[in-house]
């Protein structure tokens, strides 16, 4: 039977819910190092995509409210499927698509600020000083692609990587923030906290068959739906092989606003 090509927001719908559950539990390292986080009521999720991170996140802290901001309708119709916390509300737009009125107590973005312009960059933390609370904090987490390591290689899904990385950077993103970054927000009256890393493995309990439903979504976005019978070969042999193993580096960078 022949398999069913499908659409780009489904595809990244499942590879947004993969990779929250990949690294939801490890990235509470990087809430937990934020005093703030344990005090702060109103939350700014920026570039949500399917929202399921910040309903894991609101799950687990029901004093808490999310408001998640993505600017991709198709990935936002998608949204409202996802959410079973009333305290996650989405919108669909930018972060100049939400009202002054609105003020937040702590802002994180995931995998997003990667993915803009320098200056939708600048844009970016130049509003959320103006809509952070007195001393809010601002959370960004981000990948770190020196981190990444593969056995056996995987060189079918590690060159449409590669490719999707050359496309981004001509677009306008950057995928090695984190030296960057601390200047956006001291330029903007915010303290460099910490800066973390974070490695996520397949070693870890539950993580191989989601790495590898995680890698096949990846694939999809990089080589097309259905996938080439290469490509998924690669993945399949890969997850039978009892001594592979496939690591990825993330980083979390905190920032307060003094005063």
């Amino acid at each position: 039977m022949d398999e069913v090509k499908r659409s780009w927001a489904i595809i990244y719908n499942d590879l947004l819910r993969y990779q929250a559950e990949l690294s939801c539990d490890l990235e509470q390292l990087f809430f937990r190092s934020s005093s703030a986080w344990v005090e702060a009521k109103t939350i700014l999720d920026f570039g949500a995509g399917n929202a399921y991170y910040s309903n894991l996140l609101a799950q687990r802290n029901p004093d808490k409210y999310f408001l998640c901001v993505e600017k991709n309708a198709d990935l936002a119709k998608i949204d409202r499927q996802e959410i079973t916390c009333n305290r996650v509300e989405v919108v669909t737009g930018s972060f100049e698509d939400i009202g002054s009125d609105k003020n937040f107590d702590f802002v994180f973005a995931r995998h997003v600020l990667s993915y803009l312009s320098e200056r939708d960059r600048l844009n970016f933390s130049s509003w959320v000083a103006k809509n952070i609370s007195g001393r809010g904090t601002v959370l960004i987490i981000d990948a770190d692609d020196d981190a990444f390591l593969t056995y056996p290689e995987l060189p079918l899904l590690e060159g449409g990587n590669e490719k999707f990385k050359e496309e981004l950077h001509e677009g306008g993103g950057n995928r090695a923030l984190r030296e960057e970054l601390p200047q956006y927000w001291i330029d903007k009256g915010f303290r460099h906290q910490v800066t973390r890393p974070l490695v996520v493995h397949s070693s870890i309990s539950g993580r191989k068959y989601l790495m590898a439903l995680f890698m096949k979504s990846v694939a999809e976005i990089d080589h097309g739906s259905p996938l080439p019978d290469e490509v998924r070969n690669e993945i399949d042999e890969w997850t039978r092989n009892r001594n592979s193993y496939l690591q990825y580096g993330l980083f979390g960078s905190l920032f307060t606003k003094e005063g």
